[in-house]
């Protein structure tokens, strides 16, 4: 559930990324992140700050609820069993 979540949360990440015309590297410069930690974030294999959600929402010109759009309280139920798996 986490990781698939956060593959999604990064596709979003993405899809807003390259519709904004934007390569990793530009949006590691407007955000002052590397761009290897954008690379991992949109794979969803690294988890990251409210701070950098922030400042990749702001380097993107959307607001932060639309990155979450994708969210569905039925895909991604927690269990905290599934997590200790």
């Amino acid at each position: 559930m986490v990781n698939g979540f956060k593959k999604t949360l990064g596709s979003n990440i993405k899809k807003f990324r390259m519709e904004k015309g934007f390569t990793q590297e530009k949006l590691a410069l407007e955000t002052n992140v590397s761009r290897s930690h954008i690379a991992m974030i949109e794979l969803g294999k690294r988890d990251f700050t409210v701070s950098t959600l922030f400042k990749i929402s702001r380097a993107l010109n959307i607001t932060i609820d639309k990155i979450f759009d994708f969210d569905n309280l039925e895909e991604y139920k927690f269990d905290i069993e599934k997590i200790y798996e």
